[in-house]
């Protein structure tokens, strides 16, 4: 009797634990989506329109908070100072803020197509 509840608790583990923990990723990945909306929203109104600003938002685990990501390219700086305090003011309980700024390319030379080119 008690080696089939054991059993059976058993199988139960394997077939809920994964549908549990499924809904409850899910359920994050929402969150993430409605936040990276929100913030969104506030960037493209502050600036009049879309912008060279992107927004990744990576959902929050137990081990660690949710952050969301605002990405530029590095001499668009000023494109940041409007939106700052609103982003902000903006960012839900339990998300950090990280801003990234990438490195432009830049067009080669006529030396470097030289070099290329022999």
């Amino acid at each position: 009797m008690i080696e089939g509840t054991v059993v059976f608790a058993f199988v139960c583990a394997l077939v809920l634990g994964p549908l549990a923990w499924r809904a409850v990723h899910d359920r994050r990945q929402a969150r993430a989506v409605a936040v990276g909306a929100d913030i969104r929203h506030v960037v493209d109104g502050e600036l009049g329109g879309e912008s060279l600003i992107s927004v990744h938002v990576e959902p929050g685990t137990m081990w660690r908070s949710g952050r969301v990501v605002l990405s530029m390219p590095a001499d668009w700086r000023w494109l940041m100072k409007p939106t700052w305090e609103r982003v902000l003011a903006s960012m839900p309980d339990g998300y950090e803020l990280v801003v990234q700024q990438r490195e432009t390319l830049r067009a080669p030379s006529r030396l470097e197509d030289q070099r290329v080119a022999a």
